[in-house]
């Protein structure tokens, strides 16, 4: 599975659009703080009134292949260097797939301890509860491996972990 980190800013920027969007049908009054030295230190996108910190992630999948289900991947690693699991202080995660879905999730000591037990001690197998997905992603005009666990929706609910559906209805 191969990358692109233009095709990934690109995709990115949509989910910041669909964040925002949202934040304007809640009336969730944010400001965007993406191209602030310190708030992009600890990966966090939006600063709002209800929510308090928000990062936006456009990683939001049903699952093709392996365990079915839809999930959001945890990012691990980026070559040799930590993924944003690792860094993020938000206060909450805002992922999507930039069409019409998403889910908005507390960055709480509970899902933290869920997501960490899971990169300790979970199925990482191509059809566990936890797999462990391998992505090229051409960047500067070389490759590197980012490396993202998978965290299912339906273990979620679970272990008792909150979470809002965000689901972006068709108008005619």
């Amino acid at each position: 599975m191969a990358g692109n980190f233009e095709r990934n800013l690109d995709t990115g920027k949509k989910a910041e659009l669909f964040a925002e969007k949202y934040f304007q049908g809640k009336n969730i009054s944010y400001q965007d703080v993406r191209d602030c030295p310190e708030h992009r230190k600890i990966d966090v996108d939006y600063l709002t009134d209800k929510l308090g910190s928000v990062e936006v992630k456009c990683n939001y999948v049903d699952a093709m292949y392996g365990r079915k289900g839809k999930y959001f991947w945890v990012e691990l690693f980026v070559g040799e260097k930590d993924g944003w699991w690792r860094f993020c202080k938000a206060d909450h995660f805002l992922f999507n797939d930039t069409e019409s879905r998403g889910i908005i999730i507390e960055n709480s000591p509970a899902l933290r301890r869920f997501i960490n037990n899971a990169i300790e001690d979970g199925d990482h197998s191509p059809h566990g509860n936890n797999r462990i997905d391998r992505v090229k992603d051409k960047r500067y005009g070389g490759y590197i491996t980012v490396v993202n666990m998978r965290c299912y929706f339906e273990d979620l609910n679970t272990a008792g972990i909150p979470y809002v559906n965000i689901i972006k209805r068709k108008t005619v």
